[in-house]
């Protein structure tokens, strides 16, 4: 069984950390060991999702159910037929200067014990590095959405000015 907790006090908004960790399309892009993730069904407050863990060759397809709380919490748990146990849990709670304090916690427990030592030593690093890698992301959001310029509107030209003299 893999189980990892971690409390951290981030730079960040809670509104703003809650918005990466809820898109798990973008997943792929900056959480390590993710190959891919779908969203198969979506509903107001959950959805239901589709990720690919992948090591070298070896992929494991399995499904999760996300349920959102916004903006303290995020429940990801999995009755995938491989784990025994697959829960994962975000909390977010705002602190003073736009911060705010995020309790992780994950419990994975796979059926196969020929795979368990692979849980052990690649899931349990991952978790480890999970608060980092949302973190890195959101401010990387952060930084793009300050540093894209805003234009003003395209306006139209009268015909006149369309005409080639």
């Amino acid at each position: 069984m893999a189980v990892h907790r971690e409390t951290r006090a981030i730079g960040l908004p809670v509104d703003r950390l809650f918005d990466v960790v809820a898109d798990v399309e973008s997943y792929p892009d900056f959480v390590p060991l993710i190959r891919a993730a779908r969203v198969l069904r979506r509903g107001e407050t959950a959805y239901e999702t589709e990720q690919t863990l992948a090591v070298g060759l070896l992929q494991h397809r399995f499904r999760t159910l996300t349920e959102l709380s916004r903006p303290q919490a995020i429940s990801i748990v999995s009755q995938d037929r491989s784990f025994c146990r697959f829960d994962i849990r975000w909390n977010f709670a705002p602190l003073a200067d736009d911060r705010c304090r995020v309790d992780f916690a994950l419990d994975c427990e796979l059926r196969s014990l020929f795979l368990m030592p692979v849980l052990q030593m690649l899931i349990l690093p991952m978790a480890g590095g999970m608060v980092s890698a949302f973190e890195r992301r959101a401010h990387l959001l952060a930084a793009q959405a300050v540093a894209r310029p805003v234009l003003p509107p395209a306006r139209s030209l009268p015909e006149d000015d369309l005409r080639q003299e």
